[in-house]
């Protein structure tokens, strides 16, 4: 405890025996903030993982794309999503929009599909953490 916090309980100004800087500004303790930035640090670990191991196994096992490939696209969706973090939602959904088109075009629709749907999860992933 510091020297001007006890002159303050001195002088009548905080009492320290009553913690005030415990509650936050919705009423809830620091515990229970802590409680559920943990929990949302989870969930979006959970989600990136899940996300990232389903999109390498069906693109390596169903759709026969090299592992490598899979792995840079998931780099760069990363990338991206951490890039355009600040962005407005249509800017997002014209993103996953022009790599579904890009799909078509180069004929890996159905990749280019589920690498758009990681993109999505990136991105409730990143705003969880936001919280």
């Amino acid at each position: 405890m510091s020297g001007l916090r006890r002159k303050e309980e001195e002088i009548g100004l905080v009492d320290l025996d009553k913690d005030i800087s415990d509650k936050t500004n919705d009423g809830l303790s620091t515990e229970t903030v802590k409680k559920i930035n943990r929990k949302a640090v989870r969930m979006a670990m959970a989600g990136i993982l899940a996300g990232s191991q389903v999109l390498i196994f069906l693109s390596t096992w169903l759709l026969q794309i090299p592992l490598v490939t899979v792995g840079f696209v998931i780099v760069i969706e990363a990338v991206m999503v951490a890039a355009l973090n600040h962005a407005k939602l249509w800017v997002h959904i014209a993103v996953m929009a022009l790599e579904i088109m890009m799909g078509f075009l180069f004929e890996y629709a159905l990749f280019l599909i589920l690498a758009a749907a990681f993109y999505f999860v990136l991105l409730i992933a990143l705003k969880l953490l936001e919280l």
